[in-house]
């Protein structure tokens, strides 16, 4: 029986809601099975992902299953962006500003018009702004893939940081280079005219951000319900994205820019158990539609095989093989030399980011593409003004393959350049982590003391809360002590002891709702705070 044929199976479901249901099945076998992959071999999920897609688009039917760009930029990309700019601390988004904001401008700048001289040089009848739009739409990094990999592997957070900054802000400049591009294929304008364009439709958007950001702040203040406070977020980014679109303007950097606005405010309106709702309802949708989009992409090798059957294929491999090229070496050539520039405007000296060369070369090599990319060259138009689009199979073949020799090449060997360049480890997040649990265990002791002094507690509940808190205490002092084997080792056994306490709680409560001395309400409320302590041990 043909794949998605489950129509037959099931009394009443026609067949195309079958081949959907059937497809659906598959997507989320995929995706679990490439999250064991992932856990077992240290390689990036996403990795996974594009393989079994692409493997699965010469399956009967799957392969038939379209990346529609409108759904992907309208429906899918909203709340990725909006979710980045919600966890994105401000803060540190500010103390990288410099190398953050010469990579999203600098770099897709020069990935862009790199690329497109490359591809101009060689398919002539692309012309300059078909070669624009292929350059503008392979510009733009996926960070997913990339700070998976630096975050298992504890890479330091300057690294991290950087490269999450620079993927939330690229996103929206290469697509308002993008858009721009295909808009000159009907109406050609100038270099003047193309600079104003792009102000207009970049600042426009983080302009409407910023106001959006603002209302919606006064919306979200009296709301201290978490749920009600979920689904007004689960609105927020369409109704930052899709107005700012239709204007003409950037909608990711509207949705990102009021995403970062009420980032901090979201967080601090909310109790610790709103909290966590909501950090995890966001974890588990994104996780679900990056999953999917990374899927979608793999599914696409077989049509875009099919389309460009019509051209030479030598001449699809160079142009293909050279676009990987270019955005590979003028991103690590970028990162190698630009944070290394000073100069000295009225007698300063003005750096552009300082970071270590260890530090450059792995952002050098986190220059992963993703699906953004996809959607972006697949929504090129196939005719402009009544004209074919030029060589728009060409444009979406070639994006497709830096996608996959990026995420595949690089997302697998990132690992390793990582642990050569010996930045893993988590000695700093270690570092910063003792220092606040011991804050904040003395901060609890201290005003126990006082309470206890006053008598508004009693002296038995004291000592117990006491022992709870210099519990916490000895756990700080001991991710703070010198020695770095022989810290890792009392962890280690720490984390074991642990682990097996909370195994018997678990245990202990699953036996009293068998012999029925609990109810399952009670046995879920008494789980939920030992679940609580147990997933400060996951990663």
């Amino acid at each position: 029986m043909p794949f998605g044929d489950l129509a037959t199976l099931i009394p009443g479901l026609d067949p195309t809601t079958g081949s959907y249901l059937a497809a659906g099945f598959g997507i989320a076998v995929v995706v679990v099975g490439s999250r064991t992959l992932s856990r077992r071999t240290g390689i990036p999920y996403p990795v996974f992902l594009v393989v079994a897609g692409a493997a699965a688009s010469f399956v009967p039917r799957l392969g038939d299953i379209g990346m529609n760009p409108r759904i992907v930029f309208l429906g899918l990309l909203p709340p990725l962006v909006y979710h980045a700019g919600l966890v994105t601390s401000p803060r540190e988004f500010r103390s990288n500003a410099l190398p953050i904001g010469l990579a999203a401008f600098g770099l897709v700048l020069a990935t862009t018009f790199a690329v497109a001289g490359v591809a101009w040089a060689l398919v002539p009848e692309l012309g300059w702004v078909g070669a624009f739009v292929l350059g503008a739409a392979v510009a733009p990094t996926d960070a997913v893939a990339g700070i998976a990999v630096l975050s298992r592997l504890g890479a330091a957070q300057r690294i991290t940081g950087i490269l999450e900054g620079e993927s939330l802000v690229n996103d929206g400049v290469a697509l308002a280079l993008f858009s721009i591009g295909v808009a000159a294929v009907a109406e050609p304008t100038g270099i003047v005219g193309g600079m104003l364009a792009f102000l207009r439709v970049a600042g426009g958007g983080v302009l409407f951000g910023l106001v959006l950001g603002w209302l919606a702040s006064h919306v979200h203040r009296p709301l201290h319900d978490p749920a009600s406070q979920i689904v007004v977020s689960l609105f927020l980014p369409f109704v930052a994205y899709l107005p700012a679109d239709a204007l003409g303007l950037s909608g990711v950097l509207a949705t990102l820019t009021t995403g970062l606005i009420l980032g901090q405010q979201t967080s601090s309106g909310l109790d610790p158990a709103g909290r966590i709702r909501m950090a995890e309802f966001w974890q588990v949708l994104v996780f679900l539609i990056e999953s999917v989009l990374f899927v979608l992409v793999g599914l696409q090798l077989r049509q875009l095989v099919t389309a460009i059957g019509g051209y030479p294929l030598g001449h699809v491999e160079l142009m293909a093989s050279l676009t990987v090229v270019v955005v590979v070496v003028v991103r690590v050539l970028w990162w190698l030399a630009v944070p290394t520039l000073r100069w000295r405007p009225e007698g300063r000296v003005v750096d552009t980011g300082a970071v270590p060369w260890r530090e450059r070369v792995a952002l050098g090599w986190s220059g992963l593409r993703g699906a953004v990319s996809l959607a972006a060259a697949l929504s090129i138009p196939v005719t402009v003004s009544g004209h074919p689009f030029p060589g728009r199979d060409l444009v979406v073949f070639a994006t497709f393959c830096v996608i996959a020799v990026t995420l595949i090449g690089q997302g697998t060997t990132l690992p390793s350049v990582i642990r050569r360049l010996a930045l893993g480890g988590h000695e700093a997040e270690r570092r910063q982590r003792a220092l606040a649990e011991r804050r904040c265990a003395e901060a609890a002791l201290l005003l126990l003391d006082r309470l206890l002094a006053e008598e508004e507690v009693p002296e038995r509940a004291a000592d117990l809360l006491r022992g709870r808190y210099e519990r916490r205490l000895e756990r700080a002092h001991l991710l703070d002590q010198d020695g770095r084997e022989n810290r890792q080792a009392t962890l280690l056994s720490m984390e074991t002891i642990e682990r097996r306490l909370l195994d018997v709680q678990h245990e202990a409560l699953r036996e009293l709702h068998r012999s029925g001395e609990i109810s399952f309400a009670v046995l879920r409320a008494v789980r939920h705070e030992v679940d609580l302590e147990h997933a400060r041990f996951e990663p």
